[in-house]
Order: C-alpha cells, then structure tokens, then sequence
C-alpha cells in the first residue's frame, strides 16, 4: 500500500510539474521585433552588426553576435535596402545555427522584394534582446507587429556614437578622429512628428540629452546601459558603451523611425524584451509552485481517506 501511494504522488508531482512547464513555454512568434531597412547615405563602405540574445528556460543566455558591410551611394552598385534585409536576415540565421540544434532559439525571416526582417523566437524559447548598431546613415524603422512596444513589455534605448569609434578588429580606431561630421539624427515615434536634432559641434552626450528632452516625459537620458554591455573575444564588431543612452521604458507608440545625417555618427538601438524565465525570477514563477503546492495537498487528503476507507473495512 505504501509503495502504491509513492508511486501515485510521484505521478501527481511529475504531471504538476510538467504542465507547469508547458505553461511557462513561450510559443513561436510570442516575441518578434521587425526591422524596416533603407540605403546609405555615406559613401564607402560602411557596417552594419547585430547583437540577439535568448533564453531556454532557466538555462544562460545564448546570442549570435553579426557584421555585415553595406556599398555606400557612391559604389558602382549600392546595396539596395531590400538587399540589405536579405543580408541581415541571412547573417542572423547562420549566427544561430552555430548553435547546437537544441539552443537554436531565433529565426529571421525576409519577405522577397520587400525590405524588411522579423525576428522571433522559438518555440520554447524567450527572445531578450536585441542591439541593432548601424553605421551607414540609413533610416531604420522598427515595430511589432499587432503591438505597442508597452503593452509588448519591451523596453528601447537609443545609443549615439562616433562611426570611428567601432572596433571592427582590436586598436581599430586608435588615433582616429572622434566626432560628429555635422548634419542631423531624426527620430519619428509612431506617427508624431519627426524630431530632428542638429549635430553640428556636438557630442553624443549632448545630442542624447537633447533627444530625451525633445520627446519628453517618455524618455531620459542614462548614464548606465539598458541591460549589459556585450563584449566578447576576437570580437568583429565590439563598440564599448560610451557612458550615455536615451532609454524610452514606456514606448505606447507602434513603431519608432531612427534616421541619421550625419557621416561622423552611428547609432545602436536596443531592445529589452521581458525575460519572463531568468532564473532569480521566483515571483514569476509562484503560480506554477502554487500550483503544485496545491496538487500534493489535494493528493495527500485524497489518498489518506482512501487508507482511512481500507483500514475501517479490513475492521
């Protein structure tokens, strides 16, 4: 009878915690983040790279880190902006599959003939963030489909630095000249207005304070990234934070256009989805130990009565 009950309750617990499993799951597509491209408007060739990271579970954060290079307007055949999509859908997607077949978390995919990505998790997965640094001087425009970035729960920054300030390969820019060209950063939110803001003589620092006054209470300037800075080895692409962002928690708009002009400027723009399965995350996960706090009582009463039943029948 003892075996019996152990086995019973083992099969209760095993099945609680299982479906508090599939609970917890991110479906495909529950994080998706869509990235309209346009053309440079610097000459030369000029980069642009990707950060995404994503998460199985309780596991560490996983990430492919990108770099890929864009013919500016001068070149004998520019990258059009639809080729510029397939390039980063394509860059992403091999990023990923480096990873063990497991832990192939994100997918991008890109519509033929138009010049967008969408970005999204899998499966099982949760999709974190996402760093978008350009370099070419062309507009970007970001959304997610069927959502605001609020009531999607993620959290933008936009980070202005010097184009000549990205290491491409250790000592890169040593000795290179650090500051705006002149010329101006725009910044649409949904669909307001554009703010411009004019470059000329300024610093990053300057131009990001001035950006998170212009939009107002929705933004403020940070001394401290959104989330960490991402640094790795023999890195291809690493921009070290340069002490200053415009954050933007509470983004009730659909969409958010960043367009630059100015050659002397890049931007990295961050995305901060919700990482509903980090492991500190107890409170998050309280339902599911509710859940099976109430299953094991239930299954405790259930199988006393039923030994109390036997014993009062054997008398």
């Amino acid at each position: 009878m003892i075996k019996r009950k152990t086995i019973h309750l083992a099969i209760l617990f095993t099945f609680a915690i299982t479906l508090s499993g599939i609970t917890s799951a991110a479906p495909s597509g529950h994080n998706q983040l869509r990235l309209q491209t346009g053309t440079a408007k610097r000459n030369g060739e000029t980069a642009f790279s990707y950060l995404v990271s994503w998460r199985k579970g309780n596991a560490n954060l996983l990430t492919a880190n990108g770099l890929l290079f864009i013919n500016g307007k001068d070149a004998k055949t520019p990258t059009s902006d639809i080729e510029i999509a397939r390039k980063i859908s394509n860059t992403i997607n091999a990023g990923v599959m480096i990873k063990s077949p497991n832990d192939r978390g994100v997918t991008a995919k890109y519509t033929k003939d138009k010049a967008e990505v969408l970005v999204s998790n899998k499966a099982g997965f949760d999709l974190t963030r996402i760093t978008i640094r350009d370099y070419s001087n062309q507009e970007t425009r970001y959304n997610i489909p069927g959502k605001s970035f609020n009531s999607a729960s993620v959290r933008v920054a936009i980070d202005f630095v010097y184009s000549a300030a990205v290491e491409y390969v250790d000592g890169f820019s040593t000795g290179i000249k650090k500051e705006a060209a002149g010329g101006s950063v725009k910044v649409i939110i949904g669909n307001n207005s554009p703010i411009e803001i004019k470059t000329d003589g300024k610093s990053t620092r300057q131009i990001e304070n001035e950006l998170a006054q212009a939009i107002g209470s929705n933004a403020h300037f940070s001394s401290t990234p959104i989330y960490p800075n991402f640094v790795e080895l023999r890195s291809k692409n690493y921009k070290p934070f340069d002490g200053g962002e415009v954050e933007l928690p509470i983004l009730k708009a659909k969409s958010i256009t960043i367009d630059i002009n100015d050659s002397g400027l890049g931007v990295l723009t961050k995305f901060h989805f919700p990482d509903i399965n980090k492991p500190t995350d107890v409170v998050g996960n309280m339902p599911y130990i509710i859940a099976i706090l109430i299953l094991a009582i239930l299954g405790a009463i259930f199988y006393t009565k039923k030994s109390r039943e036997n014993i009062t029948t054997k008398h």
